[in-house]
């Protein structure tokens, strides 16, 4: 049996743990031993409150806690993704193909709690107990976020899609989108959760999403007559329209210019489409955030920001999307700004940044100001600010965004002749952008440092994408990659 080490002693080393309120463990109904409930206990007043950081969640809140304390199956899963956060939160995420826990307490511990978990539900393969189902899918959806922490892409989109086809077979992305009733408050919560993390997934992987929210769009909430009355409303709106925008993205982003010239006509009728449903949505956002943001939770709020946010700068990818030459899109340098500045605004705000949530937020923003803005100084601000929150939201890393990003930053240099970037860096803050550094506005002697060994980069300086492609075999089809590594070999000739 793996044994975690002792919590530490010094008052001086703040961790998560020093915080949690006493040892959880007394509604259980089976034995369990003090590093268990030591996790759990991190996973109950940390863990959870952290992945539900930007919005309101009764899966977060409630559900997950209440299948915890009921199902031994749930119970080992939360553990090992409470070990796992405990282990990233002190020692930093590696990033795709990085083995790093070879040796490690945490990961042993970690798997060893998965796998009583995975023992405890073949146990009942077979079972006619009508909540199964549901335990399974939590389970699942449990392992995915754990094995994102570690790193392990192949596996946690292998337990993505496991689910996914579970939902799409009982064809549950019909409920989420048109409101019909479902069968447990569950089962809607984890269809909810499971969307969101395919909406993602597709812009790792060429073929779109799997349960394809999408397709019920025309006939569910983005209709004229929809007003929203809370952040739960907007948000289920956006999601089927972010689904169908990051895969025309994904798509445009890893076609060649002879491609989109020659697929241009049908490219354009689809980006057009999306634009109008986008502003469709914007209408009918913008007539909520204006008159109901001041009256929200301080938490809403933080949730309107987030979708005000993914709403302009995904509009603004989708209007550049099919640009390829540098004159027209240098026309577009004033918006990107615009949107740079409206992501650091929010960052400044809402001080509380979670280290783990499932939802998207400030990184794939910031991610396509990275890699679409033709103004270098802006991107690399981008780049600054992706870094100095280290973080995950679902399948996003802000540490992968900002490497892939600099990657590409390098390579286009070498295209126009130059090697480095050291100088471009160091001129961003006297660019005479609106967008002042964060550390400007925030006292650099506080948060700043006590972030600066939180999450790290963990030997980012000597990651290179082959050491990733050599153990992670889903990234030759990740189109960030893809598209890094044609600009490479247009390098080399």
């Amino acid at each position: 049996m793996q044994r975690l080490p002792p919590p530490p002693r010094s008052s001086r080393k703040k961790t998560p743990w020093t915080r949690l309120l006493p040892e959880v463990g007394g509604g259980i109904r089976w034995i369990t031993n003090t590093d268990e409930r030591r996790c759990f206990s991190y996973f109950q007043y940390y863990t959870i409150p952290t992945l539900s950081g930007f919005f309101n969640s009764a899966l977060w809140e409630k559900l997950v806690l209440q299948m915890s304390y009921a199902e031994p199956a749930v119970y080992h899963a939360a553990v090992a993704l409470s070990a796992i956060h405990q282990d990233v939160e002190m020692h930093g995420m590696p990033l795709p193909g990085q083995e790093l826990e070879l040796y490690n307490t945490w990961h042993r511990f970690t798997l060893e709690q998965a796998g009583r978990s995975f023992a405890i539900l073949n146990e009942r393969h077979f079972s006619q107990d009508p909540r199964l189902r549901e335990v399974m899918l939590l389970c699942c959806l449990l392992f995915v976020l754990m094995e994102l922490l570690r790193g392990r892409y192949d596996d946690a989109f292998q337990h993505l899609e496991g689910g996914l086809r579970i939902l799409n077979e009982l064809k549950a992305q019909r409920q989420l989108v048109t409101w019909a009733p479902h069968e447990s408050a569950v089962e809607e919560a984890l269809v909810a959760a499971f969307a969101q993390l395919d909406i993602q997934a597709a812009s790792f992987k060429v073929g779109g999403p799997i349960l394809r929210i999408e397709n019920e769009l025309e006939t569910s909430v983005t209709e004229d007559c929809l007003l929203f009355s809370n952040v739960r409303e907007a948000r289920r709106a956006i999601e089927p329209l972010l689904s169908r925008a990051f895969g025309f993205l994904m798509d445009c982003w890893s076609k060649l210019d002879k491609e989109i010239i020659c697929h241009y006509k049908w490219l354009q009728q689809v980006q057009q489409k999306l634009f109008s449903e986008l502003n469709r949505f914007s209408a009918q956002f913008d007539t909520f955030y204006n008159y109901s943001y001041t009256r929200l939770s301080r938490k809403d709020q933080r949730g309107a920001d987030m979708i005000n946010i993914l709403r302009h700068t995904t509009s603004l990818a989708i209007r550049t999307s099919l640009i390829r030459d540098e004159v027209l899109l240098s026309q577009y340098q004033p918006e990107y700004k615009v949107n740079l500045a409206l992501i650091e605004g929010v960052m400044y705000k809402f001080r509380e940044r979670p280290n783990y949530t499932l939802d998207m937020g400030v990184v794939p923003p910031l991610y396509i100001i990275s890699i679409g803005c033709p103004d270098y100084t802006l991107r690399w601000r981008a780049i600054e600010l992706l870094r100095s929150w280290p973080h995950r939201e679902g399948v996003f890393d802000s540490n992968w965004a900002a490497f892939i990003a600099e990657e590409h930053i390098k390579v286009q240099l070498q295209l126009q002749g130059l090697h480095a970037i050291d100088g471009l860096s160091g001129s961003v803050g006297d660019s005479g952008s609106p967008t002042s550094s964060v550390e400007s506005k925030e006292d650099s002697g506080t948060e700043e440092k006590s972030e600066k060994g939180r999450w790290s980069t963990l030997g980012q300086e000597e990651y290179t994408i082959e050491q990733g492609l050599e153990k992670t075999r889903c990234m030759e089809d990740w189109p960030c990659v893809q598209s890094l590594i044609a600009a490479r070999r247009r390098c080399m000739l």
